[in-house]
């Protein structure tokens, strides 16, 4: 059921300050997010897609206040999450978890799977430790592992494996949230379906809301209720999973789905494929910042800023061109 958004971002910027280069050098920052704003439904999934380096999990580092943000809000449930002291985050984040992309590194690796998925539990004083041992077991279960596994330690697991040990601590806690932060690249193709269709089932099961990161289109496309495509700590276009694929308007996410692969052997190299680098994020460039990529640009791209605007209902797009 959808109704009122669970997720509320508005105006979000996070840039980091660079040490000076010298003493009487001037500090560079970077802008990693820029401006960005979006909603996401009670039980629904919302895509964050782009090249690495776009500001995707710098955004969602900021949405948990992981990363402190520059300025902006971001609302949860209608509790503003930046407004929140040091305990009182503390004690909020059973409502908001996240699953990393290394399911290795982001693990103590002298501690045991169950020790694991028990260490939200302890940190948020739930239940005794009975209790909370039954609830790893339970755990266990939801997530596909078997119970003799809980005292092995994370490098007897595989990688899918570890990511489910990852998925049941994220859920420990009984979040209401939880941000996927690209929680398949590191896997096998084939292990992969397994974690999207088990996060898939998850959510269904306790009608759970996803922020899910990915550079992949394809796997965005199979997973996200909505979407967003960001380019150097901006979002150029968002829309519902329908319109974007079928009526794609940004030249930057036609160059995504053109990097789609298919065995399709009568299908010709597209065009609209991306030639060049990234510009800096430090000195990003003057109004599009697309701009010195794009094959469509014209003089207003170079001078003015694009923003959103409706092309349909539910799709917003920042291009000149559109």
């Amino acid at each position: 059921m959808i109704d009122r958004p669970l997720l509320q971002v508005e105006n979000l910027c996070t840039y980091f300050k660079l040490p000076k280069p010298h003493l009487f050098g001037k500090a560079a920052t970077v802008f990693a997010v820029d401006d960005i704003s979006f909603e996401i439904s009670r039980g629904q999934t919302f895509g964050l897609v782009g090249e690495s380096g776009c500001g995707k999990s710098t955004t969602a580092m900021s949405v948990l206040r992981l990363v402190e943000p520059t300025s902006g809000s971001v609302k949860l449930d209608n509790q503003d999450i930046g407004q929140l002291k040091a305990d009182e985050l503390r004690s909020f984040r059973r409502h908001m978890q996240i699953v990393f992309q290394d399911p290795y590194s982001s693990m103590n690796p002298r501690a045991t799977a169950c020790e694991i998925v028990e260490a939200p539990l302890k940190i948020q004083r739930v239940g005794t430790s009975k209790s909370r041992r039954a609830k790893v077991a339970h755990l266990f279960k939801m997530v596909g592992l078997r119970p003799e596994q809980r005292d092995l330690f994370p490098h007897q697991f595989s990688g899918g494996q570890r990511q489910r040990i990852a998925i049941a601590r994220a859920l420990a806690s009984g979040p209401q949230f939880i941000v996927c932060d690209e929680p398949v690249s590191a896997l096998d193709v084939a292990i992969q379906a397994q974690i999207l269709n088990l996060l898939r089932r998850l959510q269904e099961e306790l009608n759970l809301t996803y922020l899910f990161i990915s550079h992949d289109m394809a796997i965005i496309q199979h997973m996200c209720d909505h979407i967003a495509v960001m380019y150097m700590g901006q979002i150029v276009e968002t829309a519902d999973r329908r319109s974007l694929f079928l009526n794609v308007q940004h030249p930057y996410t036609k160059a995504l789905l053109s990097a789609i692969p298919t065995i399709d052997f009568n299908v010709k190299p597209s065009s609209k494929r991306l030639e060049g680098d990234v510009p800096s994020p430090m000195d990003p460039p003057e109004g599009c910042r697309f701009h010195t990529r794009c094959p469509m640009t014209e003089d207003v791209c170079k001078k003015e800023m694009p923003l959103l605007r409706a092309v349909k209902e539910n799709h917003f797009v920042a291009c000149h061109r559109a």
